[in-house]
């Protein structure tokens, strides 16, 4: 498989969640939030798209296209210093480290 197959699967599972949480919360007020890959030089950004709200966007995570390695947003731009949470090549794609808001906080020990 390659990057582009992975990083769709990754997008697919967080577009999963997203579902799952507008169903549990049972809002019909509009659809769930659509979520896109908006690709650059360095990361790809994860985007929500609010169909609630005007078509708003916010960044949900970065991938790192050259590892893989998915990374907590810190702005729009870019990804926060020390936001390496998990890697799409994990056997479950990274679904252990997001939810549908973005990446988890990473657990102190």
């Amino acid at each position: 498989m390659d990057f582009n197959a992975r990083l769709e699967a990754y997008r697919s599972m967080v577009q999963d969640k997203m579902n799952t949480f507008w169903a549990r919360g049972g809002f019909t007020f509009a659809p769930p939030d659509t979520i896109t890959v908006e690709m650059g030089k360095k990361n790809a950004r994860v985007v929500t798209v609010s169909n609630a709200r005007g078509n708003s966007k916010s960044v949900h995570t970065f991938v790192n296209i050259a590892t893989g390695d998915i990374l907590k947003a810190g702005t729009w731009k870019a990804p926060q210093a020390n936001g390496v949470r998990g890697n799409i090549w994990a056997a479950d794609c990274g679904a252990s480290v997001v939810d549908w808001h973005g990446a988890l906080y990473l657990r102190s020990h």
